[in-house]
This record gives C-alpha cells, sequence and structure tokens, in this order.
C-alpha cells in the first residue's frame, strides 16, 4: 500500500474509554520519543491501541495527517500514514521555538496553556478523516495539540489519534479529543513505535487503497 493514490475509506469508529491512570512516566522530563536519555522508538504498540466498535459509518473522501514532531519521530510515522493511505501531510509547529522544552513543555501542561502554533493549512473543510499525531510529554499530549484542536471546525469528522512514545501508551492522552472535539468522532489510536504496527493499524480502521 505505498504511494499516493486515491482512496476509499472505511473507518470503524468509536468513543474511546479513557485511561485516568498515569502509564510510568519520568518525572520531569518530556517523553519525546528520542534516542538516549532513557527515549527510544522501538518497541511493541500493542498497549498503546485502544479498541474501537464498528458503528457502521462509510466515511468517502480526503485524508489528512496532521502532527507535531519535536525530535522527528513522530514525524518519521506521520510520513508513513500519508503515504499509505495518500493522506495530505500538515506539519504542526510552536510559533515560538522551544528554548527549554523541559521546563517550557512542562509549564505549560501545568497551566492548561494554549501556545501559538502555525499550521501550512488554512482549512479542515475538505477533509473527513483527519489524523492527529503527537510525542508523548508527561503521559500526555502537547499543549501545542490543544491549540490545534481548538484552531478547527472538527464536527462531522473523524479523528484518528496516534503517537510516538518511550515508555507510555497513548491511553492517557485521549481525553483531549473528546474534550476539545466534542462533535467529532474519535477512531482507534495507536502508540507508533514500530513502523510495522502501521500498516495493520490502518487495515483494523479500514482504511484501503485503490489501485
Amino acid at each position: 500500500m505505498k504511494g499516493r493514490k486515491k482512496i476509499a475509506v472505511l473507518i470503524s469508529a468509536a468513543v474511546l474509554a479513557v485511561s485516568l491512570a498515569a502509564c510510568g512516566s519520568t518525572a520531569g522530563s518530556p517523553d519525546t520519543g528520542s534516542t538516549g536519555g532513557g527515549s527510544t522508538d522501538t518497541g511493541s504498540a500493542d498497549a498503546g491501541n485502544a479498541d474501537a466498535e464498528n458503528t457502521g459509518t462509510e466515511t468517502q473522501g480526503n485524508i489528512l495527517v496532521a502532527y507535531f514532531s519535536y525530535t522527528g519521530n513522530t514525524e518519521e510515522a506521520a510520513q508513513q500514514i500519508a503515504e499509505d493511505t495518500g493522506g495530505d501531510l500538515a506539519r504542526i509547529e510552536r510559533s515560538e521555538p522551544y528554548d527549554d522544552v523541559q521546563t517550557e513543555g512542562e509549564d505549560e501542561l501545568e497551566s492548561n496553556a494554549r501556545p501559538e502554533i502555525k499550521v501550512d493549512l488554512d482549512s479542515i473543510d475538505g477533509y473527513d478523516t483527519i489524523f492527529v499525531g503527537y510525542p508523548i510529554w508527561w503521559d500526555e499530549a502537547p499543549m501545542v495539540i490543544s491549540t490545534f484542536l481548538e484552531s478547527y471546525d472538527f464536527s462531522g469528522k473523524t479523528i484518528v489519534p496516534f503517537c510516538t512514545s518511550s515508555s507510555d501508551s497513548i491511553d492517557n492522552s485521549l481525553h483531549i479529543f473528546s474534550e476539545l472535539a466534542p462533535d467529532a468522532v474519535i477512531a482507534e489510536g495507536l502508540t507508533a513505535n514500530d513502523d510495522a504496527d502501521i500498516e495493520p493499524w490502518l487495515e483494523r480502521l479500514g482504511v484501503a487503497a485503490v489501485q
């Protein structure tokens, strides 16, 4: 399933149950998914896959893969998803780059901040299915993702979360999607540490490329 192709999309979607328990982050440091310092982008994603119920809803239309990547690992996962689905890529960036990501990132999380972002995207109106990717920081999504979710109208669209992480699964971060995009359908998420997990996950979602 390679290359940009016309696609027929069938998303098996559901409202996800949110895990309230912390998943063992290293205190005082963001889980950027980078190598070194206890972080890695390899390992099983099984624990980070959230179950989705089959609603029987068929979604036809374009796919957007929007992502925030600090070390480049989430970007690699986003690029594979875009290649496998034929989706468009949109990079989410903090308008003012972090000087000290550990201090600033944690401060943003603790204050529930909404840092200004820039995205090479004018509108999401032309997309029915939007993948949203990010690294796990302190067992949560970086606050730039909250800014992104509040910047567009996701009503009636399907959001598919994915993340990269050295130790924590995606589960504890998923609450922001139902909170900030309550009128969207939230599909099965993936902790995309292993490239080999991505294609089977897309197949479970029902995303199929038309030859």
